[in-house]
């Protein structure tokens, strides 16, 4: 009998599927003496957003246990939802409801948010329009501060908002982002989830910096695009 087909693109389920192989080590995560670690990694490229969810889609049909997750760009807030214990189906869901194009105002709509839910929000601490050139920082970096980006990733990780320490999420968690300054790799294990997020889809040029500890973050896929080392690292 022919097995029935998955909706999923083949190729694209193979390079994800080598990153959790290559993630692979004998750490001390939740694990069975007879089996290995599994840690999934998933990459930036906006697009491939949907695409992260139909291979996690695809594990949770296979029982494939997942120890660890890190996510850099688009993929930091496809593995922190993941993290945070919501089911694949609930992160289509959400994923599909939300109105991304938002993101790419600073107006969050707040007129027509209720009283309540306005004193729930934050404003995360974003340096408007900074940007670099050959000469140093200059003002103009970003085409919107990301503001109303922040309020979705928000709403989104509301479930998770008083996690500190990413380690103690129901499967742990690293959002990767880049230092504006050095250009190095920064690994984000504690503080706000969406934060992080936020720091790890700083766009340059699109979205402002994130100031974090006394750092401007942009989007990870700058500094390592395929974070692989960092799920090492968790052991």
């Amino acid at each position: 009998m022919t097995p029935p087909r998955t909706r999923v693109n083949t190729s694209r389920l193979g390079w994800l599927a080598l990153y959790v192989l290559l993630a692979m080590a004998p750490v001390s995560y939740a694990q069975t003496p007879d089996r290995p670690t599994v840690g999934l990694v998933l990459s930036g490229g906006g697009a491939k957003g949907m695409a992260h969810v139909g291979v996690l889609r695809v594990l949770e049909e296979m029982q494939v246990p997942v120890d660890m997750v890190v996510g850099t760009s688009a993929g930091s807030a496809v593995a922190a939802l993941y993290a945070t214990g919501m089911s694949v189906a609930e992160i289509e869901k959400r994923f599909l409801e939300l109105d991304w194009v938002s993101s790419f105002r600073d107006d969050p709509g707040r007129a027509f948010k209720p009283v309540r839910r306005k004193q729930d929000d934050w404003r995360l601490p974003l340096v408007p329009g900074l940007g670099v050139r050959s000469d140093g920082f200059h003002l103009g970096g970003g085409l919107v501060t990301g503001q109303n980006l922040g309020f979705i990733l928000n709403e989104l990780t509301r479930n998770a908002a008083l996690v500190e320490d990413f380690d103690q999420l129901p499967i742990p968690f690293r959002a990767v982002a880049t230092d504006l300054e050095t250009g190095v790799e920064v690994v984000i294990d504690r503080g706000n989830l969406a934060e992080a997020i936020r720091a790890s889809m700083s766009i340059p040029g699109v979205y402002a910096p994130v100031e974090r500890s006394g750092r401007l973050l942009v989007d990870g896929g700058v500094a390592n695009n395929l974070p692989v080392s960092v799920a090492r690292d968790m052991g």
